[in-house]
């Protein structure tokens, strides 16, 4: 082997060693500033809610900064942080019993500006904050100082100097009980001031700003929660009123609204909250007048419940706690779980764009949080793009740093493309979104987003292919209306013709009949057991009578009209129609299906059976199953029909088929009716009470099958402990 060879050799192994230790260099860089998974959720797939679906991550850790980095004596507990206009940071160390809280003052760039220990009155009275909550930032330049322990709202300038200050107000508004401990406030650009009390249910504490020769005036509570009950509870309610006891007293308890945990206000002057604790709609937009909630949240669960649990050292779930939020210039919301320390973002059609950071009290990770505490948005400039981009800063009380996570090339077109197609600009925002399609076809809004520009370009088959493969019925619903009129403007006059013969095909298809069987006799002499099937659903008096009283009737047909019961249900899922059907591949289970069809008709069998045994039913087990199983013709009919007109109809449309759904419930429940009058040959009344027996003794039937497989189950695993008991 030459020296030239063994050169060339040298050369590709180098270069390969090179290549390698790049990839792992960037690998390295991507797991220091990505240490945490970035997921968001996709709504309406099916009916069970959301589903978690991860995607690319939008937001990288910029830095993480402690006492020790800003140049400043160690935080005792960093419990929030805000900004201003200008991008100064403002944090907030509660201080201890011993040590006094104080606002620490840092620059755009992070640079210790000044540090505020006390507020300064004109008379020279130092007004300490120990155990203080929340600072929050106005426009003007001044600051609000949520004086928790001493009950008070202290708002002084920049430097520390005293300018006013809220205390309990003297109004006949205030309940007697109230325990006032400010915990957040936000002010608005007329002066308006919005205080949350502590454990407060009533809103938010509501001043009037101070005009020429006034005070500042406390002028109510502002945009309460309301309780929201279920009709079960409030039949209760109800019912424990008409028939009240002292056990009921006794136990009873008031249900109160929940109190909101965080509160912010945009530049429009909307007020936003969130509460913690409640399932659904913990985010609201409220307006600056009546209070009242402007964005669809109320079945919007902002919490990330998908995620597996954490279980504390008792076994008991670490739950979720939303007690933080921030707003963006473009209506974008993050809500932070202040517990799981992770960081939901919403756009302002309450769907979900991204989540990142994380930790659960073990956060050691760039980027995680052993406790989140507050969140805040910081406005920057893009130096390439020179276009606004938004950081996201998180206070951690444990750990006592302040990160700062910053919004990624990617993360930013998404963010932009999706305020474009918000704000109506589909066309533009086009190739934007077919880039983020290439680069990720996981997210939910980069689908609807394609979809809405294809059909602003009238491409009606591209937009509704886009919107089936994002789950967006909507947009489906526009495209589809366009689509199915350019079909009826082709295709018109051939349909049209094509009805026509068909029509007239049966007219003579049903003369011609008539005149080949007019003899009755000879009709009936036909008369299959299968046309007996058949004709249970035009006459079932007539048709029950020929199964009681001449023992006709099939089981094996019976069989198969509950085989196709069955068949028809799935069907009804997997091929109705986009628009009407709510149908996760992933988790859809035919098996479960049987035994909502199929298994519930052999349950009602058995159950009636037992019943009317001892009820003194004429009625045979054969007898009630054939009945059964006829019964269910019209449900079939109108499941076939709902396949074929589900996937022509709009929803604008869809009352039909609920009109055709009930109307087959109720035929089918009279054809049960009769049947079951006839073969036990019962009153209505005795019908009636056999029904409300057959029923309980289903659900008996469920429960003693459930412990019998609770049984089974620790039996198997005793038996198979004893056995690896006894090998070793």
């Amino acid at each position: 082997m030459t020296k030239k060879v063994l050169r060339r050799i040298a050369a590709v192994i180098l270069t390969a060693v090179i290549v390698a230790g790049t990839m792992l260099t960037a690998f390295a860089e991507t797991s220091q500033y990505v240490p945490y998974e970035s997921y968001t959720y996709w709504q309406d797939i099916s009916g069970e809610g959301s589903k978690l679906v991860y995607n690319r991550p939008m937001y990288e850790t910029e830095g993480v900064f402690g006492a020790s980095d800003l140049g400043v004596e160690n935080f005792v507990e960093l419990i929030d942080v805000c900004t201003d206009p200008e991008g100064n940071v403002y944090l907030l160390d509660a201080g201890s019993g011993n040590t006094a809280a104080r606002v620490v003052k840092l620059d755009a760039n992070y640079k210790f500006v000044n540090e505020i220990a006390s507020v300064k009155k004109a008379n020279g009275e130092q007004l300490v904050f120990t155990g203080a909550q929340d600072i929050y930032a106005h426009k003007d330049g001044s600051l609000y100082i949520s004086d928790t322990e001493n009950k008070r709202v202290i708002k002084c300038d920049s430097t520390g100097n005293f300018i006013d200050e809220y205390t309990l107000p003297d109004s006949p508004l205030i309940p007697s009980d109230f325990n006032y401990r400010p915990i957040k406030c936000v002010a608005d650009s007329r002066g308006y001031v919005y205080i949350l009390s502590e454990g407060s249910y009533y809103g938010a504490l509501l001043f009037a700003p101070a005009e020429s020769g006034t005070a500042k005036e406390f002028i109510g509570f502002y945009g309460a929660n309301t309780v929201v009950n279920n009709i079960l509870g409030a039949i209760q309610s109800v019912f424990n009123r008409m028939f009240p006891n002292n056990e009921k007293m006794k136990n009873s308890k008031r249900v109160l609204p929940s109190a909101f945990s965080d509160i912010v206000i945009d530049d429009a002057d909307f007020i936003y909250t969130v509460t913690d604790g409640v399932l659904a709609g913990q985010v609201k937009k409220l307006n600056p007048g009546a209070g009242n909630n402007i964005i669809e949240s109320d079945e919007v669960n902002f919490a990330d419940f998908e995620v597996s649990y954490t279980y504390n050292d008792d076994g008991s779930a670490y739950s979720h706690r939303l007690s933080g939020l921030a707003i963006d210039e473009e209506e974008f919301m993050y809500v932070l779980d202040t517990n799981y320390g992770r960081v939901l973002v919403y756009d302002a059609d309450c769907r979900m764009i991204t989540c990142f950071g994380g930790g659960v009290m073990t956060g050691t990770k760039v980027g995680t949080f052993e406790t989140a505490s507050a969140i805040a948005l910081k406005n920057i400039k893009d130096k390439q793009t020179n276009e606004n981009t938004t950081q996201v800063l998180v206070a951690d009380k444990m750990n006592n740093t302040l990160t700062v996570f910053n919004c990624n090339d990617y993360g930013n077109l998404v963010m932009k493309l999706t305020r474009m197609t918000i704000e109506g600009d589909y066309v533009e925002s086009r190739e934007g979104w077919e880039e983020v399609m290439s680069l990720d076809r996981n997210l939910q809004v980069a689908y609807t987003g394609l979809a809405r520009a294809y059909l602003a370009e009238n491409m009606y088959e591209e937009a509704m292919q886009m919107a089936l493969e994002g789950y967006d019925r909507e947009t489906y619903a526009l495209a589809y209306e366009y689509y199915r009129q350019q079909i009826v403007d082709k295709y018109f006059t051939l349909a049209f013709i094509i009805v026509l013969l068909v029509a007239a095909a049966i007219i003579v298809g049903v003369v011609l009949y008539k005149k080949k069987h007019k003899n009755t006799e000879e009709v009936v002499a036909k008369d299959t057991e299968f046309k007996l099937a058949l004709r249970t659903a035009l006459h079932p008096g007539l048709a029950f009578e020929e199964i009681k009283d001449k023992g006709r009737g099939s089981v094996l047909i019976a069989f198969a009209i509950l085989v196709v019961f069955y068949i028809t249900a799935v069907l009804q899922t997997l091929w109705g129609g986009f628009l009407f059907t709510n149908f996760d591949p992933g988790s859809f289970n035919s098996l479960w299906v049987l035994v909502q069809s199929m298994g519930v008709v052999v349950l009602w069998v058995i159950a009636n059976w037992l019943v009317t045994t001892l009820a003194g039913g004429k009625g045979k087990m054969k007898e009630i199953f054939i009945v059964t199983c006829y019964s269910l013709t019209p449900i079939i009919c109108q499941r076939v029909l709902f396949i074929i007109l589900s996937n022509f109809l709009l929803p604008a449309e869809g009352t039909f088929l609920t009109i055709l759904s009930t109307a087959a419930m109720i035929y089918t429940g009279l054809i049960l009716i009769i049947g079951m009058l006839r073969i036990h040959d019962f009153t209505m009344t005795r019908f009636l009470g056999t029904t409300l027996l057959t029923v309980l003794g289903m659900a008996a039937i469920v429960f003693l099958m459930i412990l019998i497989g609770i049984l089974l189950q620790q039996l198997g695993g005793f038996v198979s402990t004893v056995v690896i008991e006894l090998l070793m």
